[in-house]
Parts: C-alpha cells; sequence; structure tokens
C-alpha cells in the first residue's frame, strides 16, 4: 500500500507526536502531469564546487551586471573574470554584517559599495575607487532607485540619497527622517519602483515624487503595521518582497508582499522554532531560482542553522553543511547568490571562496558529503499495535558513480516507535549500482508499533530523488485509510 504523505517538507509540530516531519537538503515538487506515477517528489538541493578562493576574510556582498561580476570577501572589494581570475579593486571598512552593491547603470557608469556603515564608489569607466567622506558612519545598506544611489542610517533613522546618476556627490540637505511613526526605520529595500523603509514594528513605502527639493516621499497606502526583526533578512523574490518580521503584539514571523499589504507565511512549527532561538536579528537572506523553484534562504548565523521557504510549493525545508566529525547540521555554509556568466554563483560565509552552483555537483564546501534525510510522518491507527511486514523506498535506482564514494551508493533507515522521542540503530540498503535500474530499496519484518515513524538518510555523491514509499501492513493505519 502506498505510505501516505511520506513526500513533503519539514513541520515538527510543538507536540512532537503529533508531527516530526523533517526535510533536509531536499526540496518538494509536486509533479503536474496527471499521467505520473507518484504525485510528488523530493529532489535534491545543489552542490558546489570552488572557482577561486580569496584570503582576505569571509564573503560578505556578491552582484553581477554588465558582463561583471564584483565581490565583498571581507577587506577587499573584488571583480572575479568569467574565468575565475580575482582582481582586487580597492579596500574597504569590514565587520560582521553583510556588505551591500548596487548599480545605477550605464547612465551613471558607478557602483555603490557600503560595508560597516562607510560607503565607497567604483567608477566602472576610468577604475577609480573612493570613499564617500560624507557617509562615514552613515550608511547601514545602500540600494538604487531611478538614477539615485540610497542608503539607510539605521543610527538615526536617516535615509538620504545621493545626485542624480553621482554617487560622489551627497548633499546634506537631500534626506529624510521617519515621522509617520516613532519606532525607528532599521533596514531598507528596493522592490520595482518602491523603496520600503522598514522600522521595528511598523514601515513604509516610499517613491520618486519628482518633488522639490527632496524627490522621494511616503506613498499613498500609509502606514504598514509590520516592522522587521532582523535588517539583513529582507530580500526580493521575483517582485515579492519577503522578511522575517515583527509588530507592536510580537515578532519573529516570516512575511511577505507582492503589493502594500503583507502576509505571513511562516507555518506555525517555523514562528515557534525562530521565538525558541536566543538570536534571531542576525539572520540573512538570500534568493535562489533553481530548476524553477524560487527559494528564500532565511540563515541565523548565532543558531547556525538555515530554513528554506519555496515561492512556488509553500514548502518549509533545511539546507544544511553536514559536519560528519560532530555528526550535526551547520548553516548552509554558501551565501550571497549571484547568476552570472550563465552560472549560479556563491560565496562562503566563513571563508573566501566562491563557488558554481549547479544540479551536477553533489559535494558541499570543502569537498564535504550533502547528507539528505527525510523524516515521515508517524503512522497510527487509534493507538492500536500495527505489525509492519516491509517497507519499500521508491526512487529512481542505478545512479551510483563509476568509481570512488557512491559506486554502491547505500541508504539508512531509522526507525522510531514512540513518535520520534528515540530511535533505534540505521539499516542500510543498497540504492542501485550504476545501471542497475531494477534494484528494489526494501526493509522487511519491522516488528511493531503503535506510532511509528520512518526516517531515511543518505549522503553518497550521486542525484537522489524520492517519489514514494510503500508499506505492507497487517493492518492500515488511520492516516493511510484517511488520505
Amino acid at each position: 500500500m502506498d505510505f501516505p504523505n511520506f513526500i513533503g517538507g519539514s513541520y515538527e509540530s510543538q507536540a512532537l507526536t503529533a508531527d516530526q516531519e523533517r526535510t533536509v537538503n531536499l526540496f518538494f515538487e509536486p509533479l503536474e502531469s496527471p499521467g505520473a506515477t507518484s504525485k510528488s517528489a523530493l529532489y535534491p538541493t545543489p552542490g558546489v564546487s570552488v572557482i577561486q578562493t580569496a584570503s582576505t576574510g569571509a564573503g560578505r556582498a556578491h552582484f553581477f551586471m554588465h558582463g561583471r561580476e564584483l565581490l565583498v570577501i571581507g577587506t577587499t572589494f573584488w571583480e572575479l573574470s568569467s574565468g575565475g581570475t580575482l582582481s582586487s579593486i580597492g579596500v574597504v571598512a569590514s565587520d560582521s554584517n553583510p556588505a551591500t552593491i548596487s548599480s545605477n547603470g550605464e547612465a551613471g557608469q558607478q557602483i555603490f559599495v557600503t560595508s560597516a556603515t562607510n560607503g565607497y564608489i567604483y567608477d566602472t569607466g576610468t577604475g577609480a575607487f573612493s570613499q564617500v567622506a560624507f557617509l562615514n558612519g552613515k550608511a547601514t545598506i545602500g540600494k538604487h532607485l531611478d538614477g539615485f544611489f540610497l542608503t539607510l542610517d539605521a543610527v538615526t533613522s536617516t535615509f538620504y540619497i545621493s545626485n542624480l546618476l553621482d554617487g560622489t556627490t551627497w548633499q546634506s540637505t537631500q534626506f529624510a527622517q521617519r515621522s509617520l511613526a516613532p519606532d525607528p526605520w532599521v533596514s531598507m529595500e528596493v522592490n520595482g519602483r518602491y523603496v520600503w523603509l522598514l522600522g521595528e514594528l511598523t514601515s513604509e513605502v516610499w517613491y520618486n515624487a519628482g518633488t522639490s527639493p527632496f524627490p522621494f516621499a511616503p506613498h499613498p497606502s500609509g502606514l504598514i503595521p509590520y516592522g522587521i526583526t532582523a535588517p539583513r533578512s529582507v530580500a526580493v523574490a521575483e517582485g515579492t518582497l519577503i522578511w522575517l518580521g515583527a509588530s507592536s503584539s510580537g515578532d519573529a514571523f516570516v512575511l511577505k508582499a507582492s503589493g502594500f499589504t503583507p502576509e505571513v507565511i511562516s507555518d506555525y512549527p517555523r514562528q515557534r522554532i525562530f521565538n525558541e532561538y536566543t538570536t534571531i536579528s542576525d539572520a540573512q537572506a538570500d534568493v535562489i531560482n533553481y530548476l524553477g523553484h524560487t527559494f528564500y534562504l532565511l540563515s541565523f548565523p548565532t543558531q547556525d542553522v538555515t530554513w528554506a521557504y519555496d515561492l512556488q510549493t509553500g514548502k518549509w525545508c533545511e539546507w544544511g553543511t553536514w559536519i560528519s566529525e560532530q555528526n550535526k547540521y551547520v548553516a548552509w555554509r554558501p551565501r550571497f547568490h549571484a547568476m552570472a556568466f550563465g552560472e549560479h554563483r556563491m560565496l562562503d560565509a566563513s571563508t573566501g571562496s566562491v563557488y558554481r552552483m549547479a544540479p551536477d555537483l553533489t559535494l558541499d564546501v570543502d569537498s564535504r558529503p550533502i547528507r539528505r534525510l527525510r523524516r515521515a510522518p508517524a503512522l497510527m491507527r487509534e493507538n492500536e499495535r500495527l505489525f509492519y511486514q516491509s517497507f519499500e523506498l521508491d526512487l529512481e535506482p542505478g545512479l551510483g558513480t563509476e568509481s570512488g564514494q557512491g559506486v554502491d551508493p547505500q541508504i539508512m533507515l531509522r526507525l522510531s516507535n514512540d513518535g520520534g522521542k528515540t530511535w533505534g540503530a540505521e539499516m542500510m540498503r543498497p540504492a542501485g549500482r550504476l545501471g542497475e535500474y531494477s534494484r528494489r530499496v526494501r526493509w522487511e519484518r519491522l516488528g511493531a508499533a503503535r506510532r511509528r515513524v520512518f526516517e531515511v538518510s543518505f549522503s553518497d555523491p550521486i542525484p537522489w530523488r524520492l517519489t514514494a514509499a510503500y508499506l505492507g501492513l497487517a493492518q492500515q493505519p488511520q492516516q493511510a485509510m484517511s488520505a
């Protein structure tokens, strides 16, 4: 019989025995064809390979436009060629926060960099790189809109703009401070033609109204009753603004807004988990459009964990780097995505490495194996004892490597008989050597339980694809009867 809801995302309920689903380094995809042999699948998150490594610190910002790939790694502003050659452009101040990079396009031929609250301009025509003295200590975040460079000073809640098409000139009269609400602006993002100025508890949308002497003004949509908990958690994903929000009644929920009305997209488990974290203010966001899925990645440096939200499916899962010597996942180290030279490219949150990211790559940073995991919902039938004759995992078999690790890929099964509280030993099964397309992955004589949880994991460097699971039962579980 079919194992109902074996394929899914992460959903660990407050009552673990109610639902304990966990999905790590896999993402959910519904199969759209009515003729598909299963309704959905779990596909592998991408691997990475090193393009180049700088010795100036960790990755902090990444940008690509007009055939030029620009990076802030530690204290240096770099350019990376399509062939992987790093060229130093200049030195920037550094702190524990990400930097920002923005451009005023061909009309201005300037790049605006903010780093450690200082601002810098790179003239792409002349190659000159200089610090903007006016912005010393004022440039928390930098953006661009309508030919103006924009920056927010989060210390004084002040929004500054440059001269039109000239990021080297900032006039002392060209600024705005918050007046619609008492909580200060702490973050800023540009989405389309609008500037979102996000406060601690409320936010505003501004736009270029063409007024004089200061051209930007609040949008008539008015005050938005949500602020931001983590200033670096805001990102634009396919025209949708997403951030880790806050309001006067609480915080630690993820919001999205394609217009001017935000909606909560974090489920109950995510909100509980975020509220249990000791520190969430340092959360950082990334956006990746990968194989038709747009992922909002939210990494918590202090908590050392990365959560991924899929805008297409609405599912949450975990992306993590597996540290085998410590037997644990940590936050996914590839960070600061840019689509450059036709490739997905990432920086490293801990080192100066620049990575290529692709479906055909099957290793993580430092050539570490990617450990993937799916923990299914518990099976029960009115708390009666169920007898499990077999469990079979339906996947794409025969994808083993020609040599080395993965030539005989293995899958590990763990069982819990108390709803995920405690676990038995791992039981291994082969997933099929290269060309073994008829291989079945099956476990038999699995005993009895009242609340059984199945968990599979695997780390061999092959493109793992799970499509379903099947059970041999003496009795049907309640979940299967209602599926």
